[in-house]
């Protein structure tokens, strides 16, 4: 059959070619065609993602595998038809040309290209923290790429999902980070026992300061007592110093008669009075002898 009719969809660019030339193209166009010497091309036009993974190495020599996607859109179809082959199979309206595979080895070499130049400055502790970071960058990066002007695209976004090491690095870094944490965990366990031991010396001196100052103001009392006591002392004494210089040069009859006076007034009484002659002499005697000057 010589006529046949081509029905397209949206998500596709037409164009059909008659011997090399452009007679009809459109979004999801139909038509009829002559199959002698008719091409038709599908260029898709909607958003596009590729997903790519690729292993970088580090400047300490540590592979490093990248995973990610690549959004971008084909919006000049013309161009994309003529750099890469979006030939479709007239029988069925499918695709069979690999212009879309051609394009996603482009834009993915285009990534690695420049991820290497990144990665290739970084320590893997450094890959590990930043590389993830650099989606917006590499998109940046591919819009000025040629292959986004060879086929006509509109980069979208690149996104990093995954930066990994190999799995024995990998392996050796999630033991150092358990080690580190441990550590961290045992200072804070041993900050906790040495915050215990300071504020309990802390108490301890606090309580001995206390003991101390109260054991400094006993002998303080201690002390003052002593010396009132002393000056006590002293003064009874001299009282009766001068009480006993009083008596020592009285008369005798002066201080008998003196000694009857105190015991009758804290009432003292007499059962039996025994009286010698000589007693009785001497009483006589001092009765007897003149007082000076009389």
């Amino acid at each position: 059959m010589f006529i046949s009719y081509f029905k397209g969809t949206p998500e596709y660019h037409i164009l059909r070619f008659k011997n090399g030339k452009i007679r009809e193209q459109g979004r999801g166009i139909s038509f009829w065609y002559g199959t002698f010497g008719t091409t038709i091309a599908m260029v898709p036009v909607t958003s596009l993602d590729n997903p790519f993974i690729f292993t970088e190495t580090t400047a300490n020599f540590q592979d490093l595998a990248i995973q990610g996607s690549v959004s971008y859109r084909i919006i000049d179809p013309l161009k994309a038809a003529e750099g890469f082959d979006f030939s479709a199979k007239l029988s069925r309206a499918d695709v069979v040309g690999d212009g879309r595979e051609k394009i996603a080895e482009r834009l993915v070499l285009a990534i690695q290209s420049r991820a290497r130049a990144v990665v290739s400055s970084m320590t893997l502790e450094q890959a590990l923290a930043e590389v993830t970071k650099l989606g917006g960058n590499l998109a940046e990066l591919l819009r000025n790429d040629p292959i986004a002007a060879t086929a006509g695209l509109s980069i979208e976004e690149v996104h990093i999902t995954s930066v990994q090491p190999t799995p024995e690095i990998r392996k050796a870094l999630q033991t150092e980070y358990r080690e580190a944490l441990q550590r961290q965990a045992d200072a804070a366990i041993y900050g906790r026992r040495a915050w215990g031991v300071e504020k309990e010396r802390e108490i301890k001196q606090s309580e001995l300061a206390t003991e101390i100052e109260l054991a400094e103001r006993n002998k303080l009392l201690v002390d003052t007592e002593a010396r009132n006591k002393l000056t006590l002392a002293e003064a009874e004494a001299k009282a009766q110093q001068l009480e006993l210089t009083v008596y020592s040069s009285a008369p005798a009859h002066v201080l008998t008669a003196m000694a009857f006076k105190a015991w009758a007034e804290k009432g003292g009484s007499v059962g039996n009075l025994s009286i010698t002659p000589d007693m009785l002499t001497s009483a006589l005697s001092q009765l007897s002898t003149p007082k000076a000057g009389s």
